[in-house]
């Protein structure tokens, strides 16, 4: 958009999002405090949405790029899983929560693995995204 690639604007927003979603929902499982995981929530839908973008523009830009393909392959391999992983954990928290009458969304523990999960792909991406600069 108006030759202004977008991908480095906003690759820092799921990769700060996805961790501290991560470390939000660690602390209410390890302090006890359930009410750590609505900004654990906020976050992780945030991060999903900046994840899908963030690769969206990356693919674009890899395309344009001349960059060695191997270089970026494997790169976008880590970036589009880390994007899905965010996706699916916020669509599975937004379902479990608005499936809630009482407003209180209960907390899987699969959840935090997941989270760990797509919080390490995020991290790996932005290292190899780092070497392609």
């Amino acid at each position: 958009m108006f030759d202004i690639p977008l991908h480095p604007f906003l690759v820092h927003f799921p990769i700060t999002l996805g961790i501290f979603a991560f470390l939000y929902d660690a602390w209410a499982v390890y302090a006890k405090r359930p009410q750590l995981h609505n900004t654990g929530y906020t976050l992780c839908l945030w991060a999903a949405l900046c994840a899908v973008a963030a690769a969206g523009t990356g693919l674009q830009l890899a395309r344009l790029s001349d960059i060695g393909k191997g270089a970026i392959t494997g790169h976008a391999l880590f970036g589009i899983s880390a994007a899905i992983l965010f996706a699916a954990i916020a669509l599975l928290r937004y379902s479990s929560r608005a499936r809630q009458l009482d407003g209180e969304a209960s907390y899987s523990a699969v959840w935090l693995i997941a989270q760990a999960a797509a919080a390490l792909l995020v991290i790996v991406t932005a290292l190899t995204g780092h070497r392609l600069v």
